[in-house]
């Protein structure tokens, strides 16, 4: 049984059949570092759990990329808005390191929910945890300093400065590179 199977089936009690149903429709697929798994303007068909490597979740505005979200192993990837919606995306996703990635379309994930208590739940826990995420780092970027913001995603996430290019933390810090640099020496990381 793979790790994403095995949390599911623990954390929300899902049964063999379950778990036999989620497994037939996982498409195992690979991303090379920079490949996209969502771009801007495209509809989000499909979700993603990595098995390994990391991606990243970031918006073009002005010619400029700003990173809003990454992920790690055994995270969910997707554009929620766009997923829901089955309308354009407004996000790019892309793979900062290789990834491996088991992939599930939207018709198998609805199927699945409707069909599998324990699966539908799974889903309402993600879109929940998803939208709480999404609400506190609004809150932090209009009400932190940046410092602030810093010292949080230092406690809260510290493998992100080991494996994402500082330059992507910077932006999803909303700080620049040079301001990032002087805080991580203050801090000696």
């Amino acid at each position: 049984m793979n790790q994403v199977l095995f949390n599911i089936q623990r954390a929300f009690g899902a049964s063999s059949q379950e778990l036999d149903a989620l497994d037939k429709v996982m498409e195992k697929t690979t991303l090379e570092k920079n490949d996209f798994f969502l771009t801007e303007g495209e509809v989000c068909k499909s979700i993603a759990f990595i098995e390994s490597g990391s991606m990243r979740l970031y918006y073009d505005y002005q010619a400029k990329e700003n990173s809003n979200d990454f992920f790690f192993e055994n995270s969910v990837v997707l554009s929620f808005a766009s997923f829901l919606s089955q309308q354009p995306s407004k996000v790019n996703i892309t793979a900062i390191e290789p990834c491996k990635l088991l992939v599930i379309q939207y018709t198998d994930v609805f199927s699945l929910f409707y069909q599998y208590p324990s699966l539908k739940r799974f889903a309402e826990v993600l879109l929940q945890e998803h939208l709480i995420k999404s609400e506190a780092r609004a809150a932090s970027l209009l009400n932190d300093t940046p410092l602030v913001r810093f010292t949080k995603l230092l406690e809260e996430h510290p493998r992100i400065f080991k494996r994402i290019p500082l330059h992507y933390v910077a932006s999803y810090l909303s700080i620049s590179p040079e301001t990032l640099s002087r805080y991580r020496t203050k801090f000696l990381i």
